[in-house]
Formats: C-alpha cells, structure tokens, sequence
C-alpha cells in the first residue's frame, strides 16, 4: 500500500504527475482580480484574500513539489482566449512580487556587505590602535567601544545574510513556483 502524505488530505494531488492542485472556487473571472484595479486582465493586481490564500498553499506544500491552480467558475462559459489571459496577468502579479523580493534581497546583501566592512575598519583600528598607545581610561574606553562596535557590525551582517534573508529566500522561490504553476480552469 502507498504511504500516504499528510498534505494529501488538504490538497488534490494529479495522479499522473504528482503535482498539487490548489483548489480555487470563485464566481466569475472578475473575483480573481482587485475589483478596485479597473486594468485589463494581464496587469491587475490579485484579489487581496486569493492572493493571501495562494500563498498559504503554497507555504504549505514542500518548495521542492510543483503545484497548479484550478479555478472553479461557477457563472461563466469557457472562454480559452480569456483563460489565457487570466493567467499570464497572474503571472504577471507573481513575476512582480518575486522581482520586488529580490530587489529587497539584494539591498539586504549590499547592507550586510557595508557592515562587513564597517566591522573590519572597527577591529582593524582597534588592533592597531591597541598596540601604539599605552592605554588610559578615555584611550581604553575607545578602544573597547572599536571591538564592541566591530562585533556587532559583523553580527548585523551575519544576521542580514543568514537570518533575516532566509524567509526572502524562500518566498522568493514560493514566487518562482507560483510563476510556472500551470493555471486550469473547471466550470460548473
């Protein structure tokens, strides 16, 4: 017998590929969409609570597996032009959040490279400062701030590069999955 996932309860797996499908019910085409953004399809914003919905999905199911989104409309007709659309406007919405990710990502690092830098400077100082005075209270107080201040330079570093980046890391992969998801269509 196949040992079952525990996600496979939640989520409808395709038999023949393996790939989960997150199930999505909507009444027509525009509850996709902000109703607030009056654009066309392929560069309106997400509905707010889908947006937030498929990002839970996705968070839920492992980064390594592949997922679809299946929409199910219940009060339109199959429009294959339409669909198409539909789609590239979502990908177009999860192209630009996974592009704002990495910009953010890379900021982050250039900030981590800047402390890495400032920390160098710090101890450097310190060391050589350490060895050509003989220290007084003010000359020590200064020169212990320098090593003070060089570690926690290079802790914020560690901790932007490590750390706080992680969770970008990984959004920005949620990103790039949802960007390929295939997007399907089921009417009722």
């Amino acid at each position: 017998m196949k040992r079952r996932n525990y996600l496979d309860q939640f989520y409808t797996v395709d038999e023949e590929s393996g790939d989960y499908i997150i199930e999505i019910a909507i009444q027509e085409y525009d509850d996709i969409f902000n109703n607030w953004d009056s654009s066309v399809y392929n560069i309106r914003d997400l509905d707010s609570s889908l947006k937030a919905f498929i990002e839970e999905c996705s968070r839920d199911i492992d980064i390594n597996k592949k997922i679809s989104l299946r929409f199910n409309i219940r009060k339109e007709t199959k429009d294959p032009k339409l669909e198409e659309t539909i789609s590239n406007g979502i990908s177009n919405f999860f192209e630009y959040y996974w592009y704002i990710t990495k910009r953010q990502l890379r900021e982050r690092n250039k900030k981590a490279i800047l402390f890495i830098l400032i920390s160098a400077a710090f101890t450097i100082t310190s060391f050589f400062l350490k060895n050509d005075i003989d220290p007084k209270l003010f000359q020590h107080f200064i020169l212990e701030s320098l090593t003070v201040g060089g570690w926690i330079f290079m802790w914020e570093a560690f901790s932007h590069l490590f750390i706080q980046s992680n969770d970008q890391r990984k959004k920005k992969k949620e990103y790039k999955r949802l960007i390929k998801a295939p997007m399907l269509f089921r009417y009722k």
